[in-house]
């Protein structure tokens, strides 16, 4: 799933190549992510891309009339190529413009949704959007302000992060690196932290946010297309040496997701086993 780092530079990127642009032509490839109220053909050309802005894990295209905001999901990519390439089975729009660039969306869980706005609509049939709370990676509350809201909620420290009303831009990965680097298990309570374990939370969020951020922008290459997670600590890396103690990481379940922690560094509240 892209989450904050891997919007946030993709938005820049895209932003470069788009701004001024004009779409020549539309191409279908999955209506079934597309929510628009007539033709997509018809509502998208010869439109004009003049902003390109993320808002947490969603991504919004002003153009001249309208807005296209797209939020892709578990597995929705956007690409940046020449429009003569071959269309792949994933993708699922494509729009090319009056350069010969082609920015395409590939979605090959079709998870992802596509919402093409007309001039005038507000967001509210964008489902999560108007429900958001700050940026995870510039939010502005200070230290004391972040315990006191989190503290507020009694919620687990993992669900707190991917709270989308919370903050805005987390998912399951740079939920499982801030709690590595926190030294926090994901089921403890944000109630039970001392005033050192929320100090170490509101460090280990800013840092891990912002380091992502660099990574992806130092690793991403120019067509886009890909996730970079090649930075993390523990996401993925079951069975390997933690980074810091050395202990082998674990894979587990929350919920429906799967986790990755260090049962050594991140350990347990009373009475639970993992």
């Amino acid at each position: 799933m892209p989450e904050w780092p891997d919007l946030h530079v993709v938005r820049g990127r895209l932003e470069k190549a788009l701004v001024g642009r004009e779409i020549v032509l539309v191409r279908v490839g999955d209506p079934l992510v597309l929510r628009a109220s007539r033709p997509i053909e018809t509502a998208l050309a010869h439109r004009r891309f003049t902003r390109v802005r993320h808002r947490g894990k969603f991504l919004i295209f002003d153009l001249d009339k309208g807005a296209i905001v797209v939020n892709p999901m578990l597995a929705g990519v956007f690409e940046l190529t020449d429009a003569e390439a071959k269309l792949t089975r994933t993708t699922a729009l494509s729009l090319v413009l009056d350069d010969g660039t082609d920015l395409r969306y590939r979605d090959d869980k079709r998870m992802g949704k596509v919402h093409v706005l007309e001039q005038g609509d507000d967001t509210a049939s964008v489902h999560g959007l108007d429900q958001l709370g700050p940026e995870a990676g510039d939010f502005s509350w200070s230290e004391p302000e972040f315990a006191e809201r989190a503290r507020a909620t009694r919620r687990e420290v993992r669900n707190l992060l991917q709270d989308q009303t919370f903050l805005a831009g987390i998912g399951n990965a740079y939920a499982d690196e801030i709690l590595w680097e926190a030294k926090l298990h994901p089921k403890r309570r944000v109630v039970t932290l001392s005033d050192e374990e929320m100090s170490r939370f509101y460090r280990a969020l800013k840092d891990v946010i912002a380091r992502g951020a660099r990574e992806v922008e130092a690793g991403l290459p120019p067509e886009l297309g890909t996730k970079i997670r090649d930075h993390m600590k523990v996401r993925g890396h079951k069975g390997k040496p933690c980074p810091r103690c050395g202990t082998p990481i674990v894979k587990t379940r929350h919920g429906l997701d799967d986790m990755y922690l260090c049962p050594s560094c991140q350990p347990p509240p009373k009475g639970q086993i993992r």
